[in-house]
């Protein structure tokens, strides 16, 4: 994501969570519909794979939110949280397309994960599939929204990549990086895992198994090049009603950018220096 772009788009819902003075978490997004502009939530009977959308009534702006979504849960959180995102971005150029579904996901993110309060926390928590749980938890939110601003936080640099099994492959089906980092070609939004990973053995035993898996993962980055290194966390989540695969991707902090290959002398020494790594900002280091 464009750092200048999520910028002004993050600092909008920052200061209305900070005007709005609510106590949490959790924080729940309803309090801030007047503030963007919207005058009404109505539950309705919505299409399979519709969650939420926003209408025009009468002169009036009106959030529409499946009926099936029980209130006050993550994901209808999650559904007022981006549906408030969009209304917040429109009208305008960056309201539209792929970007602005990528702007409206980083002011979701802060609706309900006001950085002032999660940073804190997320510094505290360990950087595993089990702390990232534990965060959404916390703030009654989706696991997207969870992880993307945990990455946007700076507490951690690296990737979070989203897997889904379709006809043929697991498919990257979503995905969040630190600020500056960009995806490699492989990483591309449809992409098969083959394409990114040398092996896909711990992908689909964590998804076959349901156990998180860890470890150091030879990467196919771009056609042609030489494998990169990445320590890795996979773990199951659910996500959008289906069962997924979370890849959490922990980089050295400006080593991805520098194009350094990271190739570790032996994969237990690296797995070991990014466990010490990591733990330093989680709660062993209390």
């Amino acid at each position: 994501m464009d750092a200048r772009s999520s910028g002004w788009v993050v600092r909008r819902a920052r200061a209305l969570t900070t005007a709005s003075r609510a106590a949490g978490p959790p924080f729940f997004p309803e309090r801030l519909a007047a503030p963007c502009g919207v005058d009404g939530i109505r539950r309705v009977d919505a299409p399979a794979g519709a969650g939420w959308a926003v209408v025009e009534e009468a002169g009036r702006r009106i959030i529409l939110v499946d009926r099936t979504i029980p209130p006050r849960t993550p994901q209808w959180n999650g559904s007022i949280a981006l549906a408030l995102a969009h209304a917040l971005l429109t009208p305008g150029a960056h309201g539209r397309g792929p970007e602005g579904a990528r702007l409206a996901e980083a002011a979701a993110a802060e609706i309900l994960l006001p950085g002032r309060v999660f940073r804190p926390i997320a510094r505290r928590t360990d950087l595993t599939i089990d702390g990232l749980r534990d965060l959404a938890f916390r703030f009654s939110a989706p696991i997207r929204l969870t992880v993307l601003q945990w990455l946007l936080s700076g507490v951690w640099e690296g990737f979070a990549l989203l897997w889904r099994r379709e006809e043929d492959a697991l498919r990257l089906r979503w995905r969040a990086a630190s600020p500056g980092l960009r995806f490699p070609p492989s990483a591309a939004i449809g992409a098969s895992a083959a394409e990114l990973w040398c092996s896909q053995g711990r992908l689909y035993e964590t998804l076959r198994t349901g156990r998180p898996q860890h470890g150091v993962e030879q990467v196919w980055t771009a056609i042609g090049s030489a494998p990169r290194w990445w320590f890795t966390r996979f773990g199951v989540v659910r996500d959008e009603g289906a069962r997924a695969v979370l890849a959490l991707v922990v980089l050295e902090r400006g080593r991805f950018a520098k194009g350094i290959p990271a190739e570790p002398p032996n994969r237990r020494a690296a797995a070991g220096s990014h466990r010490h790594r990591v733990g330093a900002r989680g709660r062993r280091a209390r």
